[in-house]
């Protein structure tokens, strides 16, 4: 009796791992997005990154430390900027895109510049990429 117990322990065991051994993995988060990229400090203190479908924009801040991200978006042949984005607090984000009227032209290339901002100074550790929409 014990060792039919066993047995069928065993078997369920077995089972269970190979019913794991089926299942697809997960995508994780970061292949998601299309595009990321983060300030220049030596710990980044901000990032942004780009998901084509749909033109989500997501800026964080990313540290502690009493730096604001901000983020400026141009689009690549007329200079226009067509959107800014600014956040601050550890672990916060803002997200747009175009279901929230932040539609842009597929196909275009759009200039993003991400940097750190504090106590009035205008742009510290930047960092730029053109992407394609």
């Amino acid at each position: 009796m014990k060792f039919r117990k066993t047995l069928s322990a065993f078997a369920v065991a077995v089972a269970a791992a190979g019913a794991s051994l089926l299942t697809a993995p997960s995508a994780s988060a970061a292949d998601w997005w299309d595009y990321q990229m983060h300030t220049n400090d030596s710990d980044p203190g901000g990032r942004v990154r780009f998901k084509m479908n749909g033109d989500v924009v997501e800026l964080c801040d990313i540290e502690a430390d009493g730096w604001k991200v901000k983020l400026t978006i141009v689009h690549g042949f007329t200079g226009n900027v067509v959107d800014r984005m600014d956040v601050g607090g550890n672990g916060n984000c803002v997200t747009h895109s175009a279901s929230n009227g932040h539609n842009l032209t597929e196909g275009q290339h759009y200039y993003f510049q991400i940097y750190l901002s504090k106590d009035g100074t205008p742009l510290d550790y930047d960092d730029s990429s053109d992407w394609i929409a």
